[in-house]
């Protein structure tokens, strides 16, 4: 099993002006964890598990900035997505 920290943030230094870390929180910018166990790719971040493909896993080792088309953009909006999910899925079962 292999496994890398990964340190995502917003790709221009431009861009970070609007990121509200000076508040305490940041929601792009954040550590995840590029794992292979196998022959099979997962990506872990924010308390959420993907299962990617190997050139998923090679892009976002190479480049963990977030910005228009990059692997870590696409990554980011997926574990939102499953976070939305699951936050939706909780409120119905209230």
């Amino acid at each position: 099993m292999n496994f890398q920290l990964i340190n995502v943030e917003l790709h221009s230094d431009e861009l970070k002006k609007f990121d509200p870390a000076e508040q305490g929180h940041s929601e792009y910018r954040y550590t995840g964890i590029a794992i292979e166990d196998g022959g099979k790719y997962y990506y872990w971040a924010k308390g959420v598990s993907l299962e990617i493909n190997d050139c998923e896993y090679a892009n976002i080792k190479l480049n963990p900035k977030l910005y228009y088309f990059s692997t870590a953009l696409k990554l980011h909006h997926r574990i939102s997505r499953t976070l939305e999910a699951a936050t939706s899925t909780e409120l119905v079962r209230r």
